[in-house]
């Protein structure tokens, strides 16, 4: 008889997500009956006067997001809670794993989640709990949990997939929402002190002077 393998959700401090940066880690109670994957592809489309047609132009790869849905939690003693007393109790252990604010990482953590062939890593966007079934005195006795993740690449393996490590190329990028110039700057060159060049290549009065849509130069530089 096959061995049950349970979904898992690890967190981490670095994109990468390498073992010597996990943070924690949580098991499913029960592995989902199913899950979804949705990915995007970006194009701008400027408007040009005059002009009847609507030519697209890739802007870059999209992103792409990863959602469970419907995780049960059962606290009737039916199925064991892994590594917790309660329903309440599994709920918070999950949320710590996936949901909370990291001080020393100024973030939320990393996720990887790995079930079978099945291997995600990302950044939690969307939690949600549905409490359905409760004792006499309130507690919770069955709960499904909603994850939504935008899944993520380190900047390592993006410039190795694409190419960014060559100094012989400038690179144009679209500002989208939440990007810094110090992050672009380290996804593009892998040292995010080169901002500054940036930014005078740019003739920005300030870094932080971006805001999404903007089109942002990065000229060859050696870090």
């Amino acid at each position: 008889m096959p061995t049950l393998v349970k979904l898992k959700i690890e967190s981490f401090s670095k994109p990468d997500c390498d073992a010597g940066s996990r943070l924690n880690y949580i098991l499913a109670v029960i592995n989902p009956d199913s899950y979804s994957r949705d990915f995007k592809i970006d194009y701008d489309n400027p408007e040009i006067i005059g002009d009847p047609g609507n030519t697209s132009f890739f802007a870059g790869m999209g992103t792409s997001t990863f959602s469970l849905n419907r995780l049960v939690v059962d606290g009737t003693g039916v199925i064991p809670l892994p590594g917790a007393d309660s329903v309440d109790d599994y709920i918070e252990k999950f949320s710590n794993v996936v949901y909370s604010y990291q001080g020393a990482l100024h973030r939320p953590p990393y996720l990887k989640i790995s079930w079978g062939n099945l291997m995600v890593i990302g950044v939690c966007t969307a939690m949600k709990v549905d409490y359905k079934l409760f004792k006499p005195d309130g507690t919770a006795l069955r709960a499904f949990i909603d994850l939504t993740l935008i899944e993520s690449t380190d900047p390592a393996t993006i410039a190795k997939e694409a190419g960014r490590s060559s100094s012989d190329l400038t690179h144009e990028r679209i500002v989208k929402a939440g990007d810094t110039l110090p992050l672009m700057s380290y996804e593009i060159y892998g040292d995010s002190s080169l901002y500054v060049k940036v930014a005078e290549h740019n003739n920005m009065d300030s870094f932080m002077d971006i805001k999404p849509g903007d089109k942002i130069f990065f000229p060859p530089l050696k870090n």
